[in-house]
């Protein structure tokens, strides 16, 4: 029987006993300081472009040299730690002040989410580590395929799903970089984005061979202009087709006033003053948008207000689709409410389409995770939410439209449902009070960009305080307004025929990149297994 006695010395290739727990040495420090420090200013508002594709290379390097030389997957994974909590805390510093308006907890939410989303990039420093140790595949090729997968987890964590910040979105104001979106989804931009960096950071690690620093940096720049090529020719030869027009009216109602009693006649009265004045205009609007959760109470607890909105469409023959509070009940004392849409027809009739059920809820301000949600059934609006189920497009005279409730314009998998279900129009609806005047409206405005290239279908927005604009399918964004401002608009809602590869196919880029990250670490714990 083989003990630890008669085990033949050797060198530990990648898993040595590591003490340090969480205090990075000074290396490690720098490595992640520098990572997060571009990776905060990689994302809207900024409009910067070398943040992004600079982010990572920090952070690659430094795993590198580890599984390069005699480091270990801890060290690796401290690394990511520290870039993922310095990184996510300053790109999320809103959430403090935003959940402060439903919880006195709300830094520690706050803190418990950068945490969370720390210890999944330590996982993907480790991850990474493992794949550069068993294979010595460059980073060209490893890291894009790490990060991805990080990107697909992120995407699918059930309650605690956060997909907020996917490198992608850092090239959302440019649309010419972002054309690539319709054959791969957010995750393809994100591949490109990390392979670029990846180059780069082996030119650094090749740096003492000129030939090969060359070889490298010209790949990246061969790398961007194929890209920047590829978007030049998507502008200039995807043809558009009118929809129709669609108007959204942005009340600024303020947070702290939506769900007090004294205030909902006059939050209806302002949203009917609004309405009035866009159907006055007569601009030919087919469909008039209000904001998620206009309505500051259970519609079926005031039937004035369905009088009031059926009055509104049959006034205008125009159809509204109104952000609202439903509900289903399984007993008479006892239900399930849900953040929810519906729509009244241009004869004013609002029960002959079923609602649409928000189906990816805020963690904890709409639903908390893991729990029962009646436990929250005491709590007014907040922690138990219910969840919708597969969702339908509206059917309106001009073709089928598809609603995203708040944030989940950043799933990329509900916009693609929606085409597939032949949608020829997304429209969000949404909520951004609570942001107050951060980067988070920005953030959460930029992913539309995303969902409208990679669909090819138009996006209306309509923010109850901003910001409301309209997203044509080339990315391109028009007629924002601005924040905490009262506003009607009228776009000229497009379409396209196209039915991309990524409509066709999915996201073909993020499931190869799980599979290449699962098919690695398997081989590094059968290499692990036979050091033992």
């Amino acid at each position: 029987m083989r003990t630890l006695a008669a085990r033949p010395a050797k060198t530990p290739i990648a898993y040595s006993v590591d003490r340090r727990v969480l205090r990075p040495t000074r290396g490690e420090a720098l490595a992640a300081l520098a990572s997060a420090a571009l990776f905060a200013i990689a994302f809207p508002p900024f409009r910067l472009i070398v943040p992004a594709f600079a982010a990572l290379i920090p952070f690659a390097v430094a795993i590198a040299e580890r599984a390069d030389g005699d480091g270990t997957a801890r060290s690796a994974a401290r690394i990511g730690f520290w870039f993922g909590l310095l990184g996510y805390g300053l790109n999320l510093y809103w959430m403090a002040s935003a959940l402060a308006l439903y919880t006195n907890l709300a830094f520690l939410g706050y803190g418990t989410t950068v945490v969370l989303l720390a210890i999944i990039i330590a996982g993907t420093g480790a991850a990474l580590f493992a794949a550069r140790r068993v294979t010595r595949w460059p980073l060209a090729l490893l890291l894009p395929v790490v990060w991805v997968a990080k990107e697909v987890v992120l995407d699918h964590l059930g309650d605690i799903a956060f997909p907020w910040l996917p490198l992608g979105l850092s090239v959302a104001h440019l649309p010419l970089a972002a054309q690539i979106a319709d054959v791969s989804g957010v995750h393809g931009v994100s591949f490109w984005i990390a392979a670029v960096s990846g180059l780069l950071a082996d030119a650094w690690l090749l740096r003492a061979r000129r030939r090969a620093v060359i070889a490298r940096v010209a790949g990246a720049v061969v790398g961007v202009a194929v890209v920047l090529g590829y978007g030049a020719w998507r502008l200039a030869t995807i043809q558009l087709r009118p929809v129709a027009p669609i108007a959204i009216v942005q009340p600024n109602i303020p947070q702290d006033e939506t769900w007090q009693a004294a205030n909902r006649a006059r939050i209806v009265g302002m949203l009917a003053s609004l309405t009035r004045q866009e159907i006055a205009r007569h601009d030919g609007a087919r469909l008039i948008l209000w904001p998620e959760a206009a309505l500051p109470d259970f519609l079926v607890r005031h039937p004035e207000w369905s009088a009031t909105i059926g009055s509104l469409a049959r006034a205008g023959h125009v159809p509204l689709l109104f952000g609202m509070l439903d509900v289903q009940w399984r007993s008479p004392t006892d239900y399930d409410y849900y953040n929810a849409a519906m729509l009244a027809d241009s004869t004013g009739r609002i029960d002959f389409q079923h609602p649409y059920r928000k189906t990816y809820l805020v963690p904890i301000v709409e639903r908390v995770p893991f729990v029962n949600p009646n436990w929250f059934s005491h709590l007014k609006y907040f922690g138990g939410f219910g969840r919708g189920g597969t969702p339908v497009p509206f059917s309106l005279p001009f073709g089928k439209v598809g609603v995203l409730i708040c944030y989940e314009s950043i799933f990329p998998q509900r916009s693609l449902l929606y085409r597939r279900e032949g949608a020829d129009l997304l429209v969000n609806i949404t909520n951004d009070a609570w942001f107050g005047r951060t980067t988070a409206p920005w953030q959460h405005e930029a992913h539309l960009s995303l969902r409208a290239i990679a669909t090819r279908m138009g996006i209306v927005r309509d923010g109850n305080t901003g910001i409301s604009a309209y997203i044509d399918p080339l990315g391109r964004v028009h007629g924002e307004t601005e924040i905490f401002t009262d506003a009607i608009r009228t776009y000229e809602a497009e379409t396209t025929s196209l039915r991309p590869m990524y409509v066709r196919v999915g996201d073909w880029v993020g499931v190869l990149s799980t599979i290449g990250v699962l098919v690695v670490l398997a081989l590094a714990y059968a290499r692990r297994r036979r050091a033992d």
